[in-house]
Parts: structure tokens; sequence; C-alpha cells
């Protein structure tokens, strides 16, 4: 052991009491580091919590957007949840102007809050056009509009559109809108386009249908049925599941069927109407093939136009010179080869099809189209997300 020497005993009392003195001075600076470090990470843990519980808010507005888009258009939504015990305030709203949806999702936790505004619009596809074909198409003295929706009225072919190849006389074709093909576009004759014609562009794509939701839907009330005929009179119908085939014909004398459509009515085989008149509100849906003729469709519901579709088949609606029929629907017919054969029709609504004929018929496209998200291949498509 190594004694100290004379003068250096008190060195180290000196030291420790040096040591001593300066411990306050570092420890109290340390302790203030820490409690700034906690608070700060409990802040930084509100934010993302505040974060997190509003970004929830927006996917539970965009829920709702898309299985009542129409209901949201006429009540705009302003509800409080509670998202992991944070209070979240969410309003979503239709802007007519902009046709889209704007979501505003706002969650307050500990005197913090965090706002995220969704700008959200529905891409519905094909249903975005007037008409859609999968194939070259001929289009033979129609227009195609809607005075209170100009210029709007769009046709997309994945294919050759002709437009009055046999001579149009009289009765040129109009389409106020823009025709676009992969193809090539022709117009003969007086044949008017008002907006854009694009050749060449990128083919879109015809989406199945998926029927099991419309047959369920059919089901609901466990009316079944084999094959269905019903002639002139008065009838109500679905919603109704027919395992087989629906005939609705009238009688030139004694008057039309009339039929009140009370939701979904899905068919396994074939449809047949002529000489009848269609009220009320359901979707029309066939696993094989769907005739129509003399045939009128006067809906309810303008606003939220029904589905006339078949599954595998094809789809001919036929009127004459002196009777056009009125058809209120969207018509969609995608199975392969499946032919959409409109002649002598005035439609309101969209049509769609592998191959169409389009022949003296008129369709005007309406605006609420834009948001509806439960047709084949629609989806939703966020324009613009953003922290407030």
């Amino acid at each position: 052991m190594k004694l100290a020497k004379n003068g250096e005993s008190g060195q180290i009392f000196i030291l420790v009491l040096i040591l001593l003195a300066m411990g306050p001075l570092l420890i109290l600076p340390m302790l203030n580091l820490s409690y700034s470090a906690q608070k700060f990470h409990q802040m930084v843990e509100i934010i993302v919590l505040n974060d997190n519980a509003a970004d929830s808010g927006v996917e539970w507005g965009k829920y709702q957007v898309y299985n009542y888009p129409v209901e949201i258009q006429e009540t705009p939504l302003d509800v409080y949840l509670v998202i992991n015990n944070i209070d979240v305030h969410v309003t979503v709203e239709y802007d007519s102007a902009m046709a889209a949806y704007i979501i505003i999702s706002t969650a307050s936790r500990a005197q913090r809050s965090s706002t995220i505004e969704c700008v959200l619009v529905i891409d519905v596809g094909l249903f975005g056009k007037v008409a859609a074909v999968d194939g070259d198409v001929d289009i033979d003295k129609c227009r195609f509009e809607n005075p209170d929706f100009p210029g709007e009225s769009d046709v997309f072919v994945n294919g050759n559109v002709t437009i009055d190849k046999d001579g149009s006389g009289n009765f040129p074709s109009y389409i106020d809108g823009d025709v676009t093909a992969s193809g090539t576009v022709t117009l003969f004759d007086r044949a008017v386009v008002t907006g854009t014609i694009t050749q060449e562009a990128e083919p879109i794509e015809f989406p199945p249908i998926d029927a099991q939701v419309h047959e369920d839907k059919a089901k609901a009330t466990n009316d079944i049925r084999g094959d269905v005929t019903l002639g002139e009179g008065t009838w109500n119908l679905g919603p109704t599941y027919i395992d087989g085939n629906l005939s609705v014909e009238g009688h030139a004398v004694q008057g039309n069927a009339k039929v009140t459509l009370e939701g979904t009515v899905y068919v396994t085989g074939n449809i047949i109407i002529d000489r009848a008149e269609l009220y009320g509100f359901g979707d029309i849906l066939a696993e094989g093939n769907i005739s129509v003729q003399r045939t009128s469709f006067a809906l309810d519901i303008v606003d939220y136009l029904p589905l006339l579709m078949s599954v595998n088949g094809d789809i001919s609606i036929l009127g004459s010179e002196v009777s056009r029929p009125f058809v209120q629907a969207i018509i969609y017919a995608p199975a392969p080869a499946s032919w959409l054969t409109l002649e002598w029709v005035d439609a309101y609504g969209s049509v769609a099809a592998r191959y169409i004929r389009l022949f003296r018929s008129t369709l005007a496209y309406p605006a609420e189209l834009r948001g509806r998200a439960d047709l084949p291949g629609a989806g939703l498509d966020t324009v613009t997300y953003q922290f407030k």
C-alpha cells in the first residue's frame, strides 16, 4: 500500500467536494432533458394515434361511399365515431360540380387533433360511357345526347368504329361526346361527333358479372320458382329467383302485361318480354338470353337506374318506326361473343357488350352514373389525400 505523501492527504477530499458540488449541476439538466424527451414522445404518440384514428375515419367514409353512393348524394353524412378510444368526427358529402365525394375526418385526443381531407371519385369503368364495345361496331342513324348533361355521351370501342356506313339520308348520326377506339374511327355522310375523336387508344377491360350478389338478392324473400309465364293483366314480381325461363307476353287486343318490379329478378334460363309495361324498381339478370320487344320501362327511381344484364347470353331490345320502346337501364352483356342489339329504341342509361348493333336508336347518358359504385368493374379512386 502506498501512503500519501505530505500535502497530498487533502487532495482527494477536495476532489470529492468538487464532484459533490457538480452533481446537482449535471443531474438537474439531465432530469429536465429526460422529462422533455418523455413529453416529446408522448406528444408524438398522441399525434400518431390521432393520425391513425383520422385515417380510419376516412376508410369508414370510403366504405359508406362504396355501399351507399346515391344516399350520400341525397343526404350528406355527419357522424361522430369512437376509434381506439379516440373521438373521430367524419363528414361525407357529394360535390356535384366536381362529381366527387369529399371526406373530412378529424380525430381529437389530449387537446390535440388531426384532420384528413380526402377527395374521392368512383371510377365506373365501362359505364363512364354511353356505349362501350369490345369489338368492331357500326352505328347507324343514332343520336347519343343528353341536354341536361351536354358533351358527355362518350363512346369507347376496343376495335373499329364505323358511323353511318350505309348512308344516313335525312337521319345522320349525332354523338354529343368523345369517340375513342383502339382501332379506327370512320364517319360517313353527315355524321357528327361534337367531342374528340381518338384512334389507336389503349383497350379497356370488360369485367364479368358477379352473379352471386344478384342471386342472393333475388333469393332474399325465398320466392323461388321454376318457369314463370305472365300474360296480359297486372303482376308483381321481385325479389324473385326463377330456376328456369321467364316469359312476359301481353296481347295485341286484350292489352299489355303490366309488371311492377319490387326487387331483383334473377333467371337461370332465358327471358322473353313482349308487349309489356314494367314499373317500380328492380334489377333483371339472366344467365341466358334476354329478348325485349314493344316494351317500356317506366321506373320509380330514375336517379338510380336498374341493371338489365345477361351473364352468358345476348340481349336484344327491338322497336319499330311506329312503336319505339323507352328503356331506363344499365344494359350489359359481357360474355365472349355476346351481342347487344338496339333497334328503334330510346334509352336513358349506358350500354356495354362484346358486340353491339345500334340502329335508329337514341341514348342519353345520365350524370348520376358517375357516382355509382355497384356497377361491374367500378372502384374508388382517391384524387387527393391531405392532412389539414
